[in-house]
């Protein structure tokens, strides 16, 4: 009887595997993720050992870099593999109203037209296209948030300098903390936090046993429900799986366990330079406002709302790290599901976040620069035909616009036949060759990842600020000219603008070539 179960088992799992003839697809996508990973040395207490398994069962990208550092543009890139100097979607507008990206194939859609169940949960676009998803999971929601009785508002702890900028970003507290917004003259006041997405229900909290799921908990345990719909169904069609998490994005609440995985009194703040802007050109560029960026806006605040520099950065990193190691738990859980699952061994895994993030360096607490906190991100591409570079990792410098076309490639589409008013799409290019052989010289992409955010100032592509990401060197360009120039061998915290430095002027000219290049190739 024993003998016949496992060979049943066996019978089960390999009619299941071979009824697919394409390899099914489950892409994670955290968000606001920087460098605070294990596998990354980003912070030497964060704490992913999830993530960190998941780079050693496939390969890590090390100089992977967001094409524009803030959600929305973002995810547009590289769902459409649309170059943002191409879309000119580069600020904070819905994508969906972008004329050429509202005509672009997306690649739930591209993979749905190929027969492909589409799959999603949580925060994957900014702003989803419904049509691209065949079966469509829990609403995308940053909460729990305090709430005044009649909208979302900072937390009553909030510093006074940061409360302009939003419930969200002035938000960084344990669920334990439950607020108490007290009344005014024109609002009733709440105790207790809230959902939007629940119709400003109250999110029910007395401890971490005792409390209502968050909505990054509730897409992994509905993805465990998906796969396990599809066992039963012994579905034939492979899938492609998108599960947005929202953590570590503002605000930062997640239980009071993972606070205490982080002691207050033991957090290290980043190595900071006191006058790291002196020779920086982000603030004399961004006039948007009132000349001062949100990210320098978010630091002073919260510098300002506590008794010592030192005390404000630790509780902002505590959050931030408790929030990251919360986002780590809901990887495992996905992992997890999907290696008891029949599906484990047929599953390509694609783990990435939006952006990064700035914790104090440069003075800045947010994200939307050009510096390598914000536009560096986690990369890791799990395939099963190429396990046998497991663990290795790649330094040679890639962007998320080279997402589309990896997985067109993985599940053996031509990378080449898409096509978009009469161009091809994407953008980007293939990954493939680097999960083949991790120092290829073969690849075709460029030497160094393009990132761009708005100068506010013009719509052409050439006037935007800009930065070129190679193996040992940042080069940013804004619009008004001005430079900058990072040695990452011997400048890790891009603490030294090299720009001026006429014994750097050849390596300031071939990054400023292969910019050049990026912006003809888009027109």
């Amino acid at each position: 009887m024993f003998r016949y179960v496992l060979f049943s088992l066996f019978v089960l799992t390999t009619t299941q595997l071979f009824a697919q003839e394409k390899p099914n697809v489950l892409m994670i996508v955290l968000d606001d993720l920087n460098d605070y990973v294990g596998v990354l040395g980003g912070h030497p207490q964060a704490k992913t050992p999830n993530i960190d398994r998941l780079a050693s069962q496939g390969v890590l990208f090390t100089n992977a870099h967001a094409n524009v550092p803030v959600c929305s543009p973002s995810r547009a890139s590289f769902m459409t593999g649309v170059s943002p100097l191409r879309s000119r979607m580069w600020g904070f507008s819905n994508w969906l109203k972008n004329d050429l990206l509202a005509q672009a194939t997306t690649l739930p859609e591209f993979l749905k037209n190929k027969g492909y169940v589409t799959i999603q949960s949580g925060k994957v676009f900014h702003h989803s296209k419904k049509e691209a998803w065949r079966i469509m999971g829990i609403k995308k929601d940053y909460g729990p948030v305090a709430f005044n009785g009649k909208e979302a508002t900072p937390h009553p702890l909030s510093p006074e300098g940061m409360r302009e900028l939003g419930a969200l970003d002035a938000t960084f507290f344990s669920l334990a903390d439950i607020p108490e917004v007290p009344p005014t003259e024109n609002t009733p006041g709440a105790k207790g936090w809230y959902n939007a997405s629940w119709g400003w229900k109250p999110f029910h909290y007395v401890n971490d046993a005792d409390r209502d799921l968050m909505t990054d908990e509730k897409s992994t345990l509905w993805a465990k429900k998906q796969l396990e719909k599809l066992e039963e169904e012994n579905a034939s069609q492979p899938f492609f799986m998108a599960i947005g998490l929202h953590r570590p994005h503002t605000p930062l609440v997640v239980p009071q366990k993972y606070f205490d995985l982080f002691p207050l009194e033991s957090i290290q703040v980043p190595v900071i330079k006191e006058d790291d802007i002196e020779d920086t050109f982000l603030e004399k560029n961004n006039l948007k406002n009132d000349g001062m960026s949100r990210g320098r806006k978010a630091y002073d605040g919260l510098i300002k709302g506590f008794t010592t520099k030192e005390l404000a950065l630790k509780k902002y990193i505590q959050a931030y790290l408790a929030s990251v190691a919360f986002a780590d738990d809901r990887v495992g859980e996905l992992i997890e599901f999907l290696e008891k699952s029949l599906f484990a061994e047929n599953t390509i895994v694609i783990l990435l976040s939006d952006h990064g993030y700035h914790l104090g360096e440069k003075k800045y607490l947010w994200k939307y620069n050009l510096w390598e906190e914000t536009t560096r991100v986690p990369l890791i591409v799990k395939a099963p035909k190429y396990k046998g570079n497991s663990g290795k990792k790649v330094n040679h410098p890639v962007s998320l616009l080279d997402i589309y076309p990896t997985i067109l490639s993985l599940t053996g589409y031509n990378v080449s036949s898409l096509m978009l008013n009469g161009k091809p799409q994407l953008d980007g290019f293939s990954l493939e060759p680097f999960l083949k052989n991790t120092r290829t010289k073969s690849w075709d992409g460029p030497d160094a990842a393009l990132t761009v955010i708005a100068s506010w100032r013009s719509q052409l592509p050439e006037r935007q600020h800009l930065s070129v990401r190679g193996k040992r060197y940042r080069y940013i360009k804004y619009a008004n000219g001005n430079e900058e120039l990072y040695d990452h061998k011997k400048d890790p915290y891009e603490w030294y603008n090299l720009a001026s430095s006429a014994e750097h002027n050849n390596v300031k000219q071939k990054l400023s070539s292969i910019l050049n290049q990026q912006l003809k190739i888009v027109k």
